[in-house]
């Protein structure tokens, strides 16, 4: 028993869906009619401005408290030529179950990439991280930029960006999400459909193809490791780093090799590493070994948990979500269904119709007609073998006339039955005692001994 198979389960989901559109808190700050892009903003919405801020004793300056959908603060042109730290907060709302699927980033309209982001919980982990990166001698920044910053609605954070250039930065907030509530449902199904899928010969290919497109250089790195048959901690272990490094500089640059200039290189090697990852797969097969089934089936369902949780920020939902799924998972299929069949008898029992005597009689003729001319075409039949049957039976005749159409009784019988039907009639007014076999014979013993 499934209860994501239940319409009573999508009926749930959607209601909850609506609740989480329809209801919506005061002080949200989703309430807000301001556009979400920077490039479209209020001309009656003015801009956010710089206020001191004060934290632990120190004061500081530039701050800009971002706490409404649509606000939005516009950093001018540095006239200085240096760099100059501008801080961006945002002040949480309350935890709430029907904000599940809420989101709130931080989208930047910056033309270049010449700036330094620095975030943190508050304007002094912020100031203390660009500290660090001006007096350290070497300050590591991650290979992707992006200028929209990710945040959860749940939590206080401050987001330090560093430059000398002009440029707004813009608040959004969603109240659902519809991609993480993408996220949420996949990731269920996966884990209830993982049983199903890793025995699945189409998504082996499938699976094994995309894992080839996504992971062409990290597998190509392991075909070499096994080649030269070199230690992970040798300089194959540089060779996986720098593997790692161009998947994920690949993958956060992505739409700049969608561009005219790239398109048909990226098309070329869609095609070569899909042909080859279908080769390799084909060649290798489908897993048979049970063992090896069950291990890609307990991953795929790690892996829907990981999906699960990550979907939302409200991590304590989240995760109990994903223990009630282990949970019910965990369940013997054989419980399951006999509480749902003790649930079914007592709460939806079945509306019973009782049929009067002359309705039973009606349906016991129709349904003994329809029966003994299902009986006669079968026997016309030659899968009925009729001379195989004719020798076992004890009056061959009798059988044929049945097949060409006689009734199935005879008058002797027919009368003996009636005859019956006469004597045991209990509206004769007789009181006549039933015995038994067993009292019928005590009887006439009885008779004997009285004779």
């Amino acid at each position: 028993i499934h209860f994501y198979k239940r319409p009573m389960f999508l009926f749930i989901l959607f209601t909850f869906l609506s609740k989480c559109v329809a209801q919506v808190p005061a002080d949200n700050p989703s309430q807000s009619s301001s556009p979400e892009s920077p490039t479209q903003l209020d001309p009656n919405h003015p801009p956010v401005l710089p206020t001191p801020w004060v934290e632990d004793g120190v004061t500081h300056q530039d701050v800009y408290k971002l706490g409404v959908k649509g606000q939005y603060a516009t950093i001018p042109l540095r006239t200085d030529g240096y760099d100059h730290l501008s801080t961006f907060c945002y002040s949480s709302v309350p935890l709430s179950i029907y904000m599940f699927w809420s989101s709130a980033s931080m989208k930047m309209d910056l033309p270049s990439n010449n700036y330094q982001v620095y975030i943190g919980p508050n304007v002094t982990s912020v100031s203390s991280l660009a500290q660090a990166s001006e007096s350290a001698w070497f300050y590591s920044q991650l290979p992707w930029r992006s200028k929209e910053f990710k945040l959860s609605p749940f939590e206080d954070v401050c987001i330090g960006v560093q430059t000398m250039e002009e440029y707004t930065i813009t608040l959004q907030w969603k109240y659902v999400n519809y991609m993480m509530v993408v996220v949420t449902l996949s990731g269920m199904a996966l884990f209830w459909m993982a049983p199903t899928l890793c025995r699945n010969t189409f998504f082996h290919y499938t699976t094994g193809i995309s894992l080839g497109l996504l992971m062409s250089v990290v597998l190509l790195t392991y075909l070499a490791q096994r080649r030269f048959k070199q230690s992970l901690f040798s300089w194959v272990g540089v060779a996986y780093s720098f593997s790692v490094y161009l998947m994920t500089r690949t993958w956060f640059n992505i739409k700049e090799y969608m561009t005219e200039q790239y398109i048909h290189l990226l098309v070329g090697y869609v095609l070569v590493a899909g042909i080859i990852s279908f080769a390799v797969v084909y060649r290798m097969g489908p897993p048979s070994n049970p063992r090896t089934i069950n291990l890609i089936q307990w991953a795929m369902q790690a892996v829907s948990l990981v999906m699960v949780v990550m979907s939302s920020y409200h991590q304590p939902a989240s995760l109990l979500l994903s223990l009630t799924m282990i949970t019910w998972a965990a369940i013997p299929a054989s419980l399951k269904s006999g509480v749902n069949t003790q649930i079914r008898k007592r709460f939806f029992k079945p509306q019973v119709k009782l049929l009067s005597e002359d309705e039973y009689n009606t349906q016991a003729h129709a349904e003994t007609k329809k029966a003994l001319e299902q009986l006669k075409n079968f026997c016309r039949s030659p899968d009925s073998k009729p001379w195989k049957t004719v020798t076992r039976l004890r009056s061959p005749g009798r059988f044929a006339e049945f097949i060409e159409g006689s009734p199935h009784l005879t008058e002797a019988e027919v009368m003996e039955y009636s005859h019956w039907d006469y004597n045991t009639d209990d509206e004769d007014g007789h009181d006549d005692d039933i015995y038994t076999d067993e009292e019928e014979a005590d009887e006439d013993a009885s008779d004997d001994n009285m004779d």
